[in-house]
């Protein structure tokens, strides 16, 4: 008998980086986070001590995926971040429609 796998479109992938934490700076807009990740480090040992390492901050190109607070809906696609931020611009226009052969 073929069983069929259970559809969704709506996922939630929290993190799988582990001794790390997914944080954001605010942008120079209201609406503009920078993401980053603040990652916990081991101890060094040295022969006579050990010694405490302070974490070590990266710049977190993951996207939304490794967001835990955002749900992911694979129909609608990503919410798109840069629209307002183009838009207020003013440098350029919505196409209403496809303008190339290609598209």
């Amino acid at each position: 008998m073929i069983e069929t796998a259970t559809s969704f479109t709506k996922i939630n992938t929290p993190s799988e980086y582990p001794a790390s934490t997914k944080q954001y700076v605010q942008g120079s807009r209201r609406d503009l986070r920078v993401p980053y990740r603040e990652i916990q480090l081991s101890p060094t040992a040295h022969h006579d001590r050990i010694e405490e390492n302070p974490p070590v901050t990266v710049y977190d190109t993951s996207g939304p995926y490794t967001d835990a607070s955002v749900e992911i809906d694979l129909i609608s696609g990503l919410h798109p971040l840069r629209a307002a931020w183009i838009e207020d611009r003013g440098d350029s226009e919505q196409l209403k429609g496809l303008s190339s052969r290609y598209g």
